[in-house]
């Protein structure tokens, strides 16, 4: 199974939670959220991945069990990618692959286009990297729950947004919303299901119930003194999503990728909207795209075996021949 070692790590103290083999092609994961943690990924997948490749978990700055952000700090989308590469650079880990998700997806499009030299391959799985047509596309689909649960105001609002939304990447006209705006109408349409959000993100409930008992037992814990907890991690939430980088279109950093890349996408999830996924298919054609018809945002939970089976496929096909 290879070792294993947790601990923070470079200046800023980020929390990283090492599996697998030292000899293994390594392969850093970058959460969603932003602010979620490592946790969720390492406990489904640790124990799958590591037995092929050296899995690096990481709580990005001031998240979690990372040391935590200082009141007021600042933290643009640019650090959080920078912080990536002093990772690589203080294990000592000459090249390694990249898989985000969700948000993280961003991320790890932004590190593989600004580090090439540095990344084998790059796993995107659900990815956010176009503001505009993913919250357009997660209106239509939360509008239709919230009408099924007699939310017609709130339904009615999600529609007009979604409605308004300019095509990716193009600046919006005349009663076109930005960006920010559609993402605050999607942040408000989520608001308004309550509970019911789980249900949009993660469609299967046995998968709803196995992640909600590994929260609670992650929050169970004893913390560490200097470990960040909610408040920093909402911080870092608060400081990412204020950068206008946050919400600006990444499609144009797809042609920019050197190294193959893998799209994992669920097939109940709307966030990876059709125009992102046809500018990945289109931005080169070694690209790859696996759909899990059955799955939501969260694939690598929802269908752990077969996920693992395939970001071990495509990391071992990036040494092949080698």
């Amino acid at each position: 199974m290879g070792s294993a070692r947790q601990g923070q790590i470079t200046r800023h103290g980020l929390f990283a939670d090492i599996r697998g083999d030292p000899s293994s092609p390594a392969l850093l994961f970058l959460h969603g959220g932003p602010g979620q943690g490592c946790y969720d990924f390492m406990a489904i997948q640790g124990e799958l991945l590591s037995r092929s490749v050296l899995l690096i978990g990481l709580d990005q700055r001031g998240v979690d069990r990372s040391a935590p952000l200082p009141p007021g700090a600042t933290l643009t989308v640019a650090d959080v990618a920078a912080d990536c590469e002093e990772v690589r650079q203080e294990l000592g880990i000459d090249r390694w692959a990249v898989l985000g998700q969700s948000s993280g997806g961003g991320l790890a499009l932004r590190y593989a286009a600004g580090y090439p030299a540095a990344v084998t391959g790059a796993i995107f799985e659900n990815p956010v990297w176009d503001m505009a047509s993913s919250t357009r596309a997660a209106l239509v689909p939360l509008a239709a729950m919230l009408a099924d649960r007699g939310k017609d105001a709130e339904a009615q609002a999600a529609r007009t947004a979604a409605a308004a939304t300019p095509a990716p990447g193009e600046q919006p006209g005349a009663g076109e919303q930005p960006a920010a705006a559609l993402r605050a109408a999607y942040l408000t349409a989520l608001s308004a299901l309550g509970a019911d959000c789980e249900q949009f993100f993660i469609p299967n409930a046995a998968t709803r119930e196995r992640l909600a008992d590994l929260r609670r037992a992650h929050e169970a814990r004893e913390r560490g003194s200097n470990e960040a907890g909610d408040k920093s991690s909402t911080r870092h939430h608060v400081a990412v999503t204020s950068d206008q980088a946050f919400v600006e279109s990444m499609l144009g950093l797809l042609p920019r990728l050197t190294a193959p890349a893998l799209l994992i996408t669920g097939g109940r999830d709307p966030l990876t909207a059709p125009e992102q996924r046809a500018a990945f298919r289109d931005a080169s054609p070694r690209n790859q795209h696996v759909e899990f018809a059955k799955a939501g945002h969260f694939v690598h939970a929802e269908d752990p075996d077969q996920y693992a089976q395939c970001v071990m496929k495509f990391v071992r096909s990036l040494t092949e021949g080698r």
